[in-house]
Formats: C-alpha cells, sequence, structure tokens
C-alpha cells in the first residue's frame, strides 16, 4: 500500500508541475517564473489522495488475502486426496493377499474392520513413523467393509475436526487422486466426489462410519474380478486352481531353481539333465548311458544294457540282452541269454536260462546253486568247481580237463 502511495503522489505532483510552471519564451534572457498554489490547497488535494489510495488498497488486500488462502487450502485439500487415494490402495494390497479368508474369516459378511497407518506399517505397507495427519490435520483410517460374501469394500476416511461446520476441502479430483469424495450433511449416507456416488446406508451402524464433512478414498474389491481370473504367485486356500498353469512355461533358456519335488508325465532334456536324488520309479523308453558309477538300491529292469564299466547291484533283471565289462552281484536272474567279456562272480544265486560265452575263465566258481537249462562252451577252464548241487541236462564241449 505504500508503494502505491508513492506511485500516486508522484505522479500528482507530475501533473501539479506540467500544468503549474509557464515558460515565458519572449525572450531568452529573461527567467523562468513558477506560479504556486496556495498552501492550504496544496494540503486538502494531498489528503484526498490518500484517502483515495487507501479506498482502492484496502479491497485489493482483501481478495488478495482470499485468493492467497483459497490457494493454500486447496493445495492442502489435494494433498489429502492424494494421501487419502495411497491408503486406500495399501488397504487393497493387504486385502488381496487371501481376499476370500478376509471377507468371510476375519470379517464376515455384513461387517466392518478399522485399521490404522499403524496397523499398514506392521504389514509392510506403510511407511513406520509416519505423520498420522493429513494436509489439513485429519485423523486417518482404514475400513474394511465385507459388503457380501464375494466382495469388499476399501475405504480410507480422513476425520472431520472437532467443531467443524463447513467441508475443510471438496474434492475435486487430480494428478494422484483416486475415487476420493466427501460426506454431504445434505445426504449424510451418500459418499459425493467426481465420478463417484456411493451408497454407505450398509455402514451407517457399524464401526468406523464415514461422517458428516469427512473426506473418503474408496476401492471395491471383487472375487470375480480381482482374484479369480489370475494366476497367483502363492497358493490360494480354498482355490488350489489359482496357482495352477494351463500352458507351456518358456523360460527362454533361463533356469529353473530351487525345486523341491518334481512331479512330471514327461521330463524331455535336449542337454545334459542333472540330478542328485531320484525317488520312485525312472522309467526310460530310450538309452541310459553312464559315463561314471550307476548305484541302485532297489531292481533295475531293462530289455537291453550296455555298460562299459561295472556294475554293482543286489538284484539285475535282463529280459532281453546284456553285454557288461565286469558284474558283481548277489543275484543274478536272466530270461534271456546273457554274455560276459571279462569275469561272472556271483555271491548268491545264479539262476540263467542260457549262458554263452567265449571263454568263461574263473579260478573259483562257487554258487549255493547253479541251475542252467543249456550250457554251452568252447572252452571252460577251472582249477576248483565246488558246488552243493549241480543241475545240468545237457553239456556240450571240446575240452573238459578232469572229467
Amino acid at each position: 500500500m505504500l508503494g502505491l502511495l508513492t506511485e500516486f503522489r508522484a505522479s500528482a505532483a507530475s501533473e501539479w508541475i506540467g500544468t503549474n510552471i509557464v515558460l515565458f519564451r519572449s525572450s531568452p534572457a529573461k527567467p523562468l517564473r513558477l506560479r504556486r498554489k496556495p498552501r492550504k490547497r496544496r494540503q486538502g488535494s494531498q489528503l484526498f489522495e490518500a484517502v483515495l489510495v487507501l479506498l482502492i488498497a484496502i479491497p485489493v488486500i482483501q481478495i488478495g488475502t482470499r485468493i492467497g488462502t483459497a490457494y493454500v487450502k486447496e493445495a492442502a485439500g489435494m494433498s489429502e486426496a492424494r494421501l487419502l487415494t495411497q491408503v486406500a490402495d495399501a488397504g487393497a494390497t493387504l486385502a488381496l493377499r487371501n481376499l476370500d479368508n478376509r471377507i468371510n474369516s476375519e470379517i464376515g459378511a455384513g461387517n466392518a474392520q478399522v485399521l490404522s497407518l499403524s496397523d499398514l506399517a506392521a504389514e509392510g505397507l506403510w511407511a513406520s513413523g509416519s505423520d498420522q495427519l493429513t494436509a489439513l490435520g485429519r485423523q486417518v483410517s482404514l475400513i474394511l467393509h465385507a459388503r457380501g460374501s464375494q466382495e469388499l469394500v476399501v475405504l480410507a476416511r480422513a476425520s472431520t475436526l472437532p467443531n467443524e461446520r463447513s467441508p475443510r476441502y471438496i474434492p475435486r479430483g487430480g494428478e494422484g487422486v483416486g475415487l476420493v469424495g466427501y460426506v454431504s450433511p445434505v445426504a449424510p449416507d451418500q459418499l459425493h466426489g467426481p465420478g463417484l456416488d456411493y451408497d454407505l446406508t450398509a455402514l451407517q451402524n457399524l464401526i468406523g462410519a464415514p461422517q458428516t464433512w469427512d473426506t473418503v478414498a474408496v476401492r471395491v474389491l471383487r472375487m470375480d474380478r480381482n482374484v479369480l481370473p489370475f494366476l497367483h504367485r502363492v497358493s490360494q486356500p480354498g482355490y488350489p486352481e489359482l496357482n495352477r498353469m494351463e500352458t507351456d512355461l518358456d523360460l527362454n533358456g533361463f533356469d529353473l531353481v530351487r525345486v523341491g519335488d518334481l512331479n512330471a508325465d514327461r521330463i524331455a532334456a535336449s542337454g545334459a539333465l542333472r540330478t542328485g536324488t531320484i525317488t520312485g520309479d525312472l522309467n526310460v523308453d530310450g538309452n541310459v548311458n553312464a559315463s561314471g558309477n550307476l548305484a541302485i538300491d532297489g531292481r533295475l529292469t531293462a530289455s537291453t544294457a550296455h555298460v562299459n564299466g561295472a556294475i554293482t547291484t543286489d538284484a539285475l533283471v535282463v529280459s532281453g540282452q546284456a553285454t557288461l565289462g565286469a558284474l558283481a552281484a548277489d543275484s543274478l536272474t536272466t530270461t534271456g541269454s546273457f554274455a560276459v567279456n571279462q569275469d561272472l562272480v556271483v555271491g548268491g544265486t545264479a539262476a540263467v536260462d542260457a549262458l554263452a560265452a567265449t571263454s568263461l575263465s574263473a579260478q573259483a566258481l562257487d554258487a549255493s546253486i547253479i541251475s542252467v537249462g543249456t550250457l554251452t562252451s568252447v572252452n571252460i577252464i577251472a582249477e576248483t568247481v565246488n558246488a552243493t548241487r549241480g543241475q545240468i541236462q545237457r553239456l556240450v564241449t571240446e575240452n573238459c580237463a578232469g572229467c
């Protein structure tokens, strides 16, 4: 206001000089003569100017103050609306961890649950130690209303301050603001806002229900819209199909790690298949090539087996042909032909329908029972043959030492 007064006085002074200075140009040598107004007239003019400045400045200041106050209030209201939107999103994240259990077990259809920002912080969904009030000084709470057995309404509420008789802020939407409205005293059972007209009747008699002039952000979650159509990272109790894939999984060359039990109908490996332990049955339609040791505690059944190294087993069942470098077994049973290129060592019973060998040589051949349907060999050489019982239906040999 002082600046306006100074400027006004400078302008008035300039005007006074322009109207009261008279230049006499009849002779260049003559001095200028000034005509001045009387002092009393000048004082009255200055007083009038000051009053005029005040009459103009006071309304301008009042208008500016109102505009500044409204701007600050609008900015604080937008900040509150964004905060409520974030709280509603955090509440939705919490509920979607197990929506069915939250609705039907923790809350119960038709009831409500009220949480604080501290509760959200304990769940890792809100910064711990953050301010519990909005920019307008209101307390924030989270209401989870089980509207039905398949629907949950999430409401983030900024509670009205005591003795508040007018709205601190009427939501108008904006960047970062979701569905946010306020409760009008004209319709206390309705939540009004941009694109929002939500019925609060079902909440009126429940704990934490929104009151007049409260600002509220709302989100609605449904099982058939937010849960059932999606594949979940973790199992959903009561819905085992929600983390079950029904399509091929292409990892694009990446690894599948930390698998506990792998239950598969078919495994096709184009590269290496590495495993520490296989529990259960292993059925192989093609070839099995073992560059190291092959240890089997149970039973090995094969139509054809080719092993370059050694096989150590308690029981070996071959329905077709087996060609081995060395075999050490407690029990050997075969229904087809059996060919051994090197040593045959049997600690228990050897039951063979047909034994064919180019050369069968052993320092000692010891067995409790040797039952052979047909024994055919070009040369059988043994220093000692001991058997409790030997049954041979037919023996054909070119050379038999000690016969």
